[in-house]
This record gives C-alpha cells, sequence and structure tokens, in this order.
C-alpha cells in the first residue's frame, strides 16, 4: 500500500540539472508514474528514464507506469471562468485517474514518483494533483506523506544560456503564461519571463512594444537546445519559424522566453486595472452603421482618422501620426478595454464592410462618469455618422455598464461636432475659456455637452 509521494524536480532533462537531493529521492521510489500524452511525446517518456537510469542503473528495482491523460479541452477558445473550470475538471479527472493507477499497485510498491520538468514550483497541476490524492486518502482513514524536491528551472537555464540575468537594478521580474501576457504586459512589469505559451504569445506585442528584447530558448539543457536573441519586432519572425520546424520534427516543443524593455523605458505608476471591465461585445449597429471594438488590425483606421486636415485643424498638434504610432495605438486598444480605461470603437459602413472613423469612451472622470471621443474619415462625413455612433454608444453604455454620465468638447469653432453631440441628445453645460491648445500654441474656448443616463 502507498505511503509516500515524491514530487521531484528533474531540471530541463539533463541528468546534470538533477541536485542531489532530488537524486535522492529518485533512488528511493518504487513506481514513476507519467501521463501518457501519446505518440508524438514518447521521447519526452525516453528522456525522464535516461534521467532516472543516470541515478538508478538497475531497472529492475523500479518500474514506469503511464497514465492516460484526460483530456483538457479548447484552452484558446475558452474565457478566463471558462478556462478555470475546465482546469480544475482536468485536475480532478488526473486525480481520478491517478488514483485508481495507485489503488493497484503492489504491497511492496510504497513510494510513488512523480517526475517534474524545471522545478515544481512553477508548474501547479502535479502539486495541486498531489494534495487531492493526499487528502482523499486522508479521509479514508490513510496517510501518505509527500514532499517536494526543487530543480533547476527552465527561467534560470534560460538566462545562463543567454548568459544574462533574469532581472536588472532594482527592478522586478514577472512570471507569467502565454495566455496572459497581451492583456497584461505593462513596462512598470520589470522583466517578464513567460512560461506555457503554447503559440508565442509575445508576436501580439509586436506592434505596441516593438523594441522589447527578446531571449527565447527550447529544449533547454538538452541536445536539441535552440537559441534566439533579438529586438522583438526583428526576430518574431524567425522564432515561430524555428519554432514551427521543431514541433514538426519533435512532435512537440518545450520553451520558454524573456522579454525586457529597453533601458530608459518610461514606466507607468501601475500595470493593474483602475476600473472594472469594460463588457464584451460584438457589435452595434443600426442597419446604416455598425460599430465593433478596435483591434490592433484597425491601425489604418486610426492613422486615416487623426491625419486628415480636418481632424488636424481641430486638434491640438499639427503632428501626423506616423504607422508605428498607429500600430501601437490599435494595439492597446483591447487591453484597454479589459482594463476598463477605454472602449474604443470602429465606426463600420455597414453597406461596405469599411473603417469609417472612430469612438471611444474613456474612462478619465471621476467614478460613473466618462469622457466621449470621435472622428470620422473624411469620405465618409456628411452621412450623420457621428450622431448614429454616439446614439449607439450612449445607449450601449447606460444599459451594460455602471457609468451614469457621458460628457464631450470641442472648440468653439467645430459647429459639426456640436450640432452631431446635440442630435444625439447631449446637453450643452457651458463654454471654458481658453482651455484647449491649438497647433499653432495659441487656445481656443471649448463647449462642454453631457448625457445622464435616464432615470
Amino acid at each position: 500500500m502507498i505511503k509516500r509521494i515524491r514530487i521531484i524536480g528533474i531540471g530541463m532533462g539533463s541528468p546534470g540539472h538533477v541536485t542531489g537531493e532530488a537524486a535522492e529521492a529518485i533512488a528511493s521510489v518504487d513506481v514513476f508514474l507519467v501521463a501518457d500524452k501519446g505518440d508524438r511525446a514518447a521521447d519526452l517518456l525516453a528522456a525522464r528514464q535516461g534521467v532516472v537510469d543516470a541515478f538508478v542503473p538497475d531497472r529492475s528495482s523500479y518500474r514506469f507506469v503511464q497514465v492516460s491523460d484526460p483530456s483538457r479541452g479548447p484552452d484558446a477558445e475558452r474565457d478566463a471562468a471558462g478556462y478555470d473550470r475546465g482546469v480544475r475538471d482536468w485536475h480532478a479527472a488526473r486525480v481520478d485517474a491517478y488514483a485508481s493507477v495507485v489503488e493497484g499497485l503492489g504491497d511492496d510498491e510504497q513510494t510513488v514518483g512523480f517526475l517534474v520538468w524545471g522545478d515544481p514550483a512553477f508548474y501547479d497541476s502535479t502539486i495541486r494533483v498531489v494534495d487531492a490524492l493526499v487528502a482523499r486518502w486522508s479521509a479514508q482513514g490513510v496517510h501518505v506523506e509527500h514532499d517536494v524536491l526543487p530543480g533547476i528551472s527552465a527561467p534560470q537555464l534560460l538566462a545562463a544560456r543567454h548568459r544574462i540575468p533574469l532581472n536588472r537594478i532594482g527592478a522586478p521580474v514577472h512570471v507569467t503564461t502565454g495566455r496572459r501576457l497581451v492583456d497584461e504586459y505593462d513596462p512598470s512589469l520589470g522583466d517578464v519571463v513567460v512560461m506555457l505559451d503554447g503559440g508565442l504569445a509575445c508576436a501580439g506585442l509586436v506592434d505596441l512594444a516593438p523594441d522589447l528584447e527578446l531571449f527565447w530558448g527550447a529544449y533547454l539543457g538538452t541536445p536539441d537546445e535552440l537559441l534566439v536573441r533579438g529586438r522583438l519586432a526583428d526576430v518574431v519572425d524567425e522564432v515561430q519559424r524555428v519554432r514551427a520546424e521543431a514541433r514538426e520534427r519533435h512532435g512537440w516543443v518545450m520553451d520558454t522566453y524573456l522579454l525586457r524593455a529597453p533601458e530608459g523605458t518610461p514606466t507607468p505608476a501601475h500595470a493593474g486595472p483602475a476600473f472594472p471591465p469594460f463588457p464584451e461585445v460584438v457589435s452595434l449597429s443600426d442597419g446604416e452603421l455598425t460599430l465593433r471594438p478596435m483591434t490592433a488590425a484597425d491601425w489604418p483606421v486610426v492613422l486615416g482618422e487623426h491625419n486628415n486636415d480636418e481632424q488636424l485643424r481641430w486638434g491640438f498638434t499639427s503632428d501626423r501620426l506616423t504607422e508605428a504610432d498607429a500600430r501601437r495605438s490599435a494595439a492597446q486598444a483591447p487591453r484597454d478595454w479589459r482594463r476598463g480605461r477605454g472602449a474604443r470603437f470602429v465606426m463600420v459602413d455597414a453597406p461596405t464592410g469599411e473603417g469609417a472613423g472612430l469612438i471611444g469612451v474613456l474612462s478619465l472622470g471621476p467614478p460613473g462618469v466618462a469622457l466621449i471621443g470621435y472622428g470620422v474619415l473624411p469620405e465618409f462625413r456628411g452621412r450623420g455618422f457621428t450622431t448614429r455612433a454616439l446614439v449607439l454608444v450612449t445607449e450601449w453604455v447606460f444599459a451594460q455598464t455602471g457609468i451614469a454620465r457621458l460628457e464631450l468638447g470641442h472648440k468653439v469653432g467645430n459647429v459639426a461636432s456640436g450640432r452631431a453631440a446635440e442630435k444625439a441628445g447631449f446637453t450643452r453645460e457651458g463654454l471654458h475659456a481658453a482651455r484647449l491648445v491649438n497647433p499653432d500654441g495659441s487656445r481656443s474656448d471649448e463647449y462642454y455637452w453631457a448625457k445622464v443616463r435616464p432615470t
């Protein structure tokens, strides 16, 4: 009957990465349980066998048992809540599968071992499963000891292979997963280590932060080790190619990477959300005009809306937006949406599907108050798109968010903007003298409008 479970970190596949403590633990195990992930991962089993053989050459003193790994489901298609439920269900199924195997072991097989790549502290699944197994047997009156033996982790080995520290002087290190990277990345996080990334999520940061330095490594510590280092925008295509070729060759890929902002990059005061996230929406439409949330692919609309003569006339500066600026702005929009900082929509001409302009709700005021900004491309003006967009957005905001008051402002001479606001039901509340700067450095008065949620 089982008496002990040992969770053993074995480094990244080389026996040289196994600590003395872990080596002693390996020698004490009667049965090693490993998840059976199919033929494409057969060499992962062989690698584990090689590590054990390095410390326990007599194979008759232990055995490996493969346990069919339950299906985890389509992680990429799930929202945060669905992903959490899916992982918990997967853990529960794993507990059942391992319990069934362990309870069928022989009387002399009393110590069970789980071999974990790198350091077990970085991968919660094995520890959670073992905790659940121990709790299950405890409820049945059976006491099972368990311990965790650390190993050399992927981030440690990545830094060593690139001959760098993981952090810079006085700066933090943030460890995350590919699933979370794009949503949470912010320079204030410091150096960011990404693990468990099935799709090279850092490609989603190219438009937002092209100058990040990428330190990437795969199959670290093995004869198949691969390393790439360089400016994110310059090397991401190479990494995607190398990664795809390696996956095709081996049937799997195990990689990790570090993202480092250039020296001198300003860091915001905080990286977390300051407001509740805006609710998800596919689109808003009145039949002629459709609004949909902005994505990184909408940078041409951002560029066109900002750089036309009419917009520059009423803007604060005569500086034109560069393509890089437009890409960065569009890439930031989904992150701002999820952080509750701004809900930015693209106006779409429903009959043609073309981007016609922009409208955004910004959480810049007191609680429950937001600002609206908008602009229409020259070729779509005169069709009432601004008014239509204002109506659609205000109805959505008052129905789906906690915002109770929307405000907007424009320079006194911008008659068209005021006319659209009035038609959309906004009330002009006053005039702010010399509030808005002009491209030539002079200042303009501002008309201020507001619309309050109906009671």
